[in-house]
């Protein structure tokens, strides 16, 4: 064969190589870059006499997050707690640090990331304000994450990893960083079908976020989602958010979803609209013998 022709083929395919990998490094800028700006929970405190970074401030706040404001949340992380108390788990996606807090109040020992280095300082500020303690809090990327292999008993991550940039990628990295047998507690990924990729896709109606949308929000099917955790054992998979949920976007499409679209389609029985729901949660473990 000519080597001409090797040489290149060779660089021809290293180009591409780094087109991709740089295509990413630019799009996990544009996730940084967009939590920045918009630290998940800052838009729940409108009242300008409330110190940012306050006790008051992330009591505002507080009701707003997943884990008070959907009960099943909260009794995910008290099973799970149960089974980690005096153990290591890694939180990925920290943001201002609430389920990790509800983690460490049941004695398990947590070390909390995010890409944001705004909602570290978020999340730093707030065990600082409540007297709770983390093992580490800090900046790092779910696609390549600075821990060595088999350094924790489990992975907590809640709406984060189909939002990371490369969703395949993040989960590896949660199989390299679990010790064998380690839980992968994943809640949630997007789900298609669903009432939400409807919504946005078909009607380009985005009604979810008070502000302009996140740069990824990828959505998979069942059993997309499934096939990622090709190298974990699946023990517990389940729908969320099957109901439309109130929002406070504002427009003429919000107008639409509010007063036509959420009452009629929360008239549809349990049975068909879990059909539809827009989340999908996975629990799963890391085999003993990987």
């Amino acid at each position: 064969m000519d080597t001409r022709a090797i040489v290149a083929d060779f660089s021809e395919n290293g180009s591409s190589v780094d087109k991709k990998q740089s295509a990413l490094e630019d799009r996990v800028a544009g996730i940084r870059r967009y939590w920045d700006a918009h630290p998940l929970g800052r838009q729940y405190v409108s009242d300008p006499h409330v110190p940012v970074g306050s006790p008051a401030f992330f009591e505002h706040i507080r009701p707003w997050m997943n884990p008070y404001k959907f009960p099943w949340i909260m009794d995910r992380i008290d099973a799970e707690s149960a089974k980690l108390k005096g153990k290591r788990l890694l939180e990925i996606g920290c943001g201002m640090g609430y389920d990790s807090l509800e983690f460490i109040r049941r004695g398990v020992r947590v070390t909390a990331v995010d890409l944001s280095p705004k909602a570290v300082e978020f999340c730093r500020r707030h065990f600082e304000v409540v007297g709770a303690d983390a093992d580490e809090i800090k900046v790092d990327n779910a696609l390549s994450l600075s821990f060595p292999d088999n350094s924790f008993d489990a992975v907590w991550s809640n709406g984060v990893l189909h939002a990371s940039g490369d969703t395949q990628a993040a989960i590896n990295e949660v199989f390299r960083v679990l010790k064998p047998g380690g839980r992968a507690i994943i809640s949630h990924f997007y789900r298609k079908p669903s009432w939400m990729y409807l919504l946005k896709h078909a009607g380009r109606a985005n009604i979810e976020y008070d502000d302009e949308d996140p740069p990824v929000n990828e959505f998979y099917t069942e059993a997309e989602i499934e096939k990622m955790f090709g190298k974990f054992r699946i023990v517990e998979t389940y729908r969320e958010h099957h109901r439309a949920l109130p929002v406070a976007r504002s427009g003429f499409k919000a107008i639409l979803y509010r007063y036509v679209f959420r009452p009629l389609y929360n008239l549809l029985p349990d049975a068909v609209a879990k059909k539809f729901a827009y989340k999908y949660s996975v629990v799963a473990v890391k085999p003993a013998e990987a």
